[in-house]
């Protein structure tokens, strides 16, 4: 996968380690390696991918481990996961409560970019008014990027 942007310039480490004790959770060593690591990486990133970048695995830093934070990172509001379709489960810092967005991919590279855009308002308006609460949705779009043509 190539770069993916994100507007990252109000987040620091120091704001993440916040996040993380602001969710419940306890901040340690290896949690903090992991926001480091989803701060620096431009795109969505999977646990193999993860696990290759740690540094120093002595502490007991393997990928049980790697997919343990981030599934308390999902659940705790700091990251996404996102699924494209290829069986790989990949996660990206989730900058802003409530804030999300969508992603085209490239069907030969991988490449992944944002989409800073989402008109669906109307559309979950209608789902919440069949009833349902806590609604949330996922829209990625694939196709050929100009460098594959």
């Amino acid at each position: 996968m190539t770069k993916c942007s994100h507007d990252r310039k109000n987040i620091d480490i120091d704001s993440l380690n916040e996040r993380v004790r602001k969710a419940g959770m306890k901040l340690t060593q290896q949690r903090s390696q992991l926001l480091k690591i989803l701060l620096h990486h431009p795109e969505p990133i999977s646990a193999d991918e993860i696990f290759k970048k740690i540094d120093d695995k002595s502490d007991g830093m393997d990928l049980v481990t790697i997919y343990r934070i981030l599934k308390k990172f999902e659940e705790g509001g700091l990251v996404s996961r996102l699924e494209f379709g290829d069986g790989v489960a990949r996660f990206e810092l989730t900058l802003e409560s409530g804030h999300h967005h969508h992603h085209v991919i490239c069907r030969h590279c991988q490449r992944v970019e944002p989409l800073h855009i989402c008109d669906l308002d109307q559309h979950i308006k209608m789902v919440e008014a069949m009833g349902y609460k806590q609604v949330a949705h996922r829209l990625d779009f694939f196709g050929v990027c100009s460098r594959c043509q």
